[in-house]
């Protein structure tokens, strides 16, 4: 799941080439007078000369006939994240200390970060972390220079980690910046099941007006689903999560109790340089 931050356009120019023709008479043939000199014969015709065209030059953007603009494939993304929610104490003495940890973050698979705040409470902060290894990533949030390191920044309380597998989506366009996001945490009856629910369901995210989501599913627990909504409102998510219609879906899709929902605001997406 790519809970937002996306990271293309490719463009085609197209050259048209212009054309024109024209034509003139030939003056009419002078008439015989008397004292001319006498017709020559007719010579065969002389043989037409053939020439080879030179090789066209290599065709490119600036030149005719059109070029095509190879786009380059957009960077796929590993098949884990994890997500750290937590509440920190002061947001600009925790954001130094956090970033002075990136190769720790390296060194676990994780390959970027995006950090979003809360809506309601912008000491509320949300860490969305690809990966490539899920129990390296595990292995670094339980470890103590990890602890030490929230410590220091000011973390208050336990942090919820949930680590999971990416199981596809359709998130908004890239160009879709400063948007609003609600992680739901489900748990339901058969993944499979809800996946296919999920999915069916678009046409009614569509008009509430959600522009993406994305799904994951939990490594520890595979009845354990997280859900991210993303929308350039936040109150159009509160809007669709209480109506009537999306409770009686996720009802029917097998849902558990209630979801635990998070509602953030989008930042930056960052990703290492390797």
């Amino acid at each position: 799941m790519r809970l937002s931050y996306r990271l293309v356009a490719a463009f085609l120019l197209a050259l048209g080439v212009g054309c024109s023709s024209s034509s003139s008479e030939e003056p009419p043939a002078s008439e015989a007078t008397e004292g001319a000199e006498a017709p020559q014969p007719e010579l065969p015709p002389a043989p037409e000369e053939t020439t080879t065209a030179p090789p066209a030059p290599p065709s490119s953007p600036e030149m005719g006939p059109a070029a095509a603009v190879t786009t380059p494939p957009a960077p796929q993304m590993p098949p884990y994240a994890a997500v750290v929610i937590h509440e920190v104490k002061d947001y600009d003495a925790w954001k130094p200390v956090f970033d002075s940890n990136v190769e720790a973050r390296k060194q676990a698979g994780i390959v970027g970060e995006g950090v979003m705040r809360g809506v309601d409470n912008d000491k509320l902060l949300m860490i969305y972390m690809p990966a490539t290894d899920a129990e390296k990533v595990k292995a670094l949030a339980e470890s103590k220079e990890t602890k030490a390191k929230m410590k220091e920044g000011g973390v208050k309380g336990k942090p919820t980690v949930l680590i999971f597998k990416d199981e596809g989506g359709k998130m908004a366009p890239p160009d879709k910046t400063g948007l609003y996001g609600a992680l739901l945490q489900y748990n339901v009856k058969d993944f499979a099941a809800f996946k296919t629910a999920l999915e069916s369901h678009e046409p009614a995210r569509n008009t509430a007006g959600i522009l993406g989501y994305g799904l994951g599913q939990s490594v520890d627990k595979e009845t354990q689903a997280f859900v991210y909504l993303q929308s350039d409102d936040a109150a159009k998510i509160k809007t669709y999560l209480d109506a009537k219609e999306t409770k009686a879906a996720m009802k029917e899709a097998g849902v558990k109790g209630q979801p635990k929902v998070t509602i953030v605001q989008e930042g930056s997406m960052t990703m290492y340089q390797q």
